[in-house]
Order: C-alpha cells, then sequence, then structure tokens
C-alpha cells in the first residue's frame, strides 16, 4: 500500500514537533501579533531580550521551580551569548546569537524556534528546503521519503537518496554549522532532531531559502537538481515507511516495527494497522513479541495507547501523574488552577487505556526494543510497558529522559519578535520515580553488538 504524505509529515518524519495536547511533545500554541522591525537591533534591547528569555524559563518550566536561578550551565551560557553582543545585529545575526542556548536547555520541547518572524515553524514552509532529510549517526543526509516532480522534469527521487551538498556546501559542513543550536538532552539526540526541522534551521542560521542546488547520489549515479519556490514536489512512500510492520526473525517470534509514533494525519489508519498487525501474529500463533521503536522519535501517546491495548487486561495508564508550573497563560480562568509561579500536581487517571477483548489480546512474553532515539511519546511507552510489567524492556537507554516534559508555551520576545517555546509540563512514569535521568533496559545491547546477537540471545 502507497501512503501520500503531508508536506509537513514528510519534511519533520517524527514526532518531537508533532501537535499534541495534554501529553509529551508540543502542543504549539501560536502568537498572533505581526512580525516587528527587520533591525538593526541595539546591543541593550538584545540583552532585554535575553534577560526576559531566561527569566521566563526559571517562572515556566517545571525542572526549575523552587530555584533561584538556572543551573550554573545554562546561566554562564546566557551570561556569554549576552557579552558576545557588542553592536547592533540584523534579524538573522539575533537569532544566530540566540539560537545557541537551545542545546543547553537539554530539553527537546524547549527552545527558540527557528522562525525569524516569530511565527510557527511552517509558516514560511514552501519557501524553504523542500525535502525532508533524515540524519545518519555518521554525519550524512539522505531523503526521508520519496518525491515525484510536479511536471515530470526531474526523474523521481528514491528514499534514501543520498544528500552530498546543498548550495555548494558539503552535508557534513553543513551538520557542524547548524548543530550548535539544536535542542536535546544528548548530543546524538540533538543531532538527529536537527533533521526535523531542517528547512528550518537551513533558513534561520544559513540564510537559505526560495532557491537550492542540491548535488545527490544514488547507488553509483550523482545527479545535481534546483529547485525554487513555487515548484511543487509530491511525496510519495511506497515503501510504507511510516506504517508498522511485521516481521518474523525466527519462528514463534513476531516482530512489530514502529517507526513513528506522529499519526495524527490519520490516527484511524494507524489504530487499524495496529489491529492488523496483532491478528496476523495472532492467527500465526506467535509466543513472543518484539516491539522496535528504535529511532522512533515520538508523536502522539494514543499511538502507543494502541498498542498497549492488545498486551493488557486491566486498564493502565502511560503516566502517573503531571506536574504543571503555573504562569498567567495556563493558570485557567480567574486563576482556578493557582497562582503564577505555583508547581500544580493531578493524576492522569482520566487517560487510562482500556484492554481489547479477550480474543484480541496477545498473551506471549513481550518485548520493547529501544535506543537513544527513542523519544517523547516513545519514552512513554516504554516506561508504561515496563513499570506496568507488560514488556521487558531490551536494547540501549534512551537519551531523553524517563520523565518527559510537553505542553511548550510561546515567550515573545519583545525586541526580536522570536518565540521561545518552553515546556510547562513534567509527566511522571507510571511508577512515580522523579528520577532525572535516561529509561533504562532489562536487557542491554552492548556497544558494537550486531541487532542480529543481539536478538538471539534475548530471544534463547
Amino acid at each position: 500500500m502507497s501512503i501520500v504524505l503531508t508536506r509537513r509529515k514528510a519534511l519533520i518524519g517524527g514526532g518531537v514537533v508533532a501537535a499534541v495536547s495534554g501529553t509529551a511533545g508540543v502542543g504549539f500554541l501560536m502568537t498572533s501579533e505581526p512580525p516587528l522591525a527587520p533591525g538593526p537591533f541595539a546591543p541593550e534591547a538584545l540583552q532585554n531580550d535575553l534577560k526576559i528569555w531566561q527569566q521566563a524559563l526559571l517562572q515556566r518550566h517545571p525542572r526549575w521551580h523552587g530555584h533561584s536561578h538556572l543551573d550554573d550551565a545554562t546561566e554562564t551560557a546566557f551570561q556569554a551569548v549576552a557579552a558576545s553582543i557588542t553592536e547592533p545585529l540584523s534579524r538573522q545575526d539575533a537569532f544566530r546569537a540566540f539560537g545557541k542556548m537551545n542545546p543547553y536547555f537539554r530539553d527537546a520541547h524547549t527552545l527558540l524556534m527557528p522562525s525569524l518572524t516569530g511565527g510557527g515553524p511552517y509558516d514560511d514552509i514552501d519557501k524553504q528546503f523542500p525535502f525532508g532529510v533524515d540524519v545518519k549517526a555518521n554525519g550524512s543526509f539522505s531523503l526521508r521519503s520519496s518525491w515525484t516532480h510536479e511536471d515530470g522534469e526531474y526523474p523521481p527521487l528514491k528514499s534514501g537518496t543520498e544528500i552530498l551538498a546543498i548550495n555548494g556546501v558539503d552535508a557534513s559542513q553543513i551538520l557542524e554549522r547548524i548543530k550548535p543550536y539544536s535542542h536535546g538532552e544528548t548530543e546524538i539526540l540533538r543531532g538527529y532532531i536537527l533533521s526535523l526541522l531542517l528547512p528550518q534551521w537551513l533558513d534561520c542560521v544559513l540564510g537559505w531559502r526560495d532557491r537550492f542546488s542540491i548535488v545527490l547520489r544514488e547507488g553509483n549515479t550523482t545527479r545535481q537538481i534546483k529547485w525554487k519556490s513555487g515548484e511543487h514536489w509530491e511525496a510519495d512512500d511506497a515503501k510504507t515507511r511510516y506504517a508498522p510492520t511485521i516481521s518474523w526473525p525466527v519462528a514463534g517470534t513476531a516482530l512489530l516495527r514502529v517507526p513513528t509514533f506522529d499519526v495524527d494525519d490519520d490516527p484511524t489508519l494507524f489504530e487499524k494497522q495496529i489491529a492488523d498487525c496483532f491478528a496476523e501474529l495472532n492467527k500465526r500463533g506467535a509466543d513472543k513479541l518484539v516491539i522496535d521503536i528504535r529511532n522512533n522519535t515520538g508523536g502522539q501517546s494514543d499511538a502507543g495507547a494502541y498498542i498497549i491495548r492488545h498486551l493488557i487486561d486491566k486498564p493502565v495508564t502511560q503516566v502517573s501523574r503531571a506536574r504543571e508550573k503555573l504562569n498567567e497563560d495556563n493558570n485557567g480562568i480567574f486563576g482556578w488552577y493557582g497562582e503564577p509561579g505555583t508547581l500544580r500536581e493531578f493524576d492522569m487517571d482520566e487517560e487510562q487505556i482500556e484492554p481489547v477483548s479477550s480474543d484480541q489480546r496477545f498473551n506471549g512474553q513481550s518485548y520493547v526494543w529501544i535506543d537513544e532515539l527513542s523519544y517523547s511519546a516513545s519514552i512513554l511507552f516504554a516506561t508504561a510497558m515496563q513499570d506496568h510489567g507488560i514488556a521487558k524492556l531490551i536494547g540501549t537507554p534512551t537519551g531523553g529522559f524517563a520523565n518527559q516534559t510537553g505542553n511548550m508555551m510561546p515567550t515573545r520576545l519583545p525586541t526580536t519578535g522570536f518565540n521561545a517555546y518552553i515546556a510547562t509540563r513534567e509527566f511522571l512514569r507510571p511508577n512515580g520515580d522523579t528520577h532525572v535521568g535516561p529509561v533504562v533496559p532489562d536487557i542491554l545491547q552492548a556497544k558494537g553488538e550486531s541487532d542480529a546477537a543481539f536478538l538471539t540471545g534475548v530471544l534463547s
């Protein structure tokens, strides 16, 4: 089956920036203020923006509740950026200065959004780099999806085709130039997350928009294509990259590969695909199930729930409770939830996952395969499976923390108009552990150990 993708899905491909309400993820709240002056901006005005951003983090992010200042590394970084601004800066140069704060937050849900106008991340999508990109561990770029040109001027582009250069700059050099602006808990996670908003980073950091020259290599064939704003390429993933699939690595064991939980384009289709997968493995009499969510950077927590409900015989939740740092924008009408600056805690019982009927349930041994790039809603899924004893976790620790953040809210910086998004909620795993750290598998995959050898050992 062929899946025709929206341009947003084809470009971002993952769930860290998927719109999520009430659970781990973004939940973008857009501002309606008009773009501000193009600049240049005086140093004092820019430094004031930094102070406002710094204070907003302290007031809004639950990590710093009860603290009089941010952690030392983040405070020092803010001071360094402020000290580096000694002359008026253009809007683009101001973004380049401010954006280097992103890695210090160690939270993929807290960042200076890559938009020079202070709008949403997709406001200028028709003028930005036209293709979704995967960033490999070795720093190379490849096309995330397959693409077809609207009038056939160029041959179709296949998923996995390597991108050698953009606008005359090697892919590896591009990565080094934009890596200091990425967001996330670890360096590897930040490198991958760069790919999710790559068109926006190319625009805001390098100033690339409207026209692109792209050098591609497929097998032994190298070719160049040129793109300008207004041209249309259609994404069509013939390999159903985003659909869950079943394979059988050994007799009696099913491997359910789930590339993403970002299924908001058609959640009903995803739910049916999951139901079909479980129907197949039950029909074939599988006694073991490995759910592979490696490289799955999240999306909607409901997507994980569609899987969990096939493995349980009583209701469960993916989180035990949430902690929300209240501010003037989220404390309810007339301050119903509490005063700004206080921490609101509430349970998530209304988010209970109900089991499927007994004839649809899988009753064998289950495993969940995770790695450093299993993030956001994938972390919620993994901790729920581990804490409720539904499955054993296998693989390597996650890059993100076990207790995920979400409900990003914008702070608009008055001089530049940039939007600094700050996570205001933290979701505690089902066992209630508040420890700050990654999700650790029950069975660890050794560094350099092949997947085949590791899986054989797990299943034996």
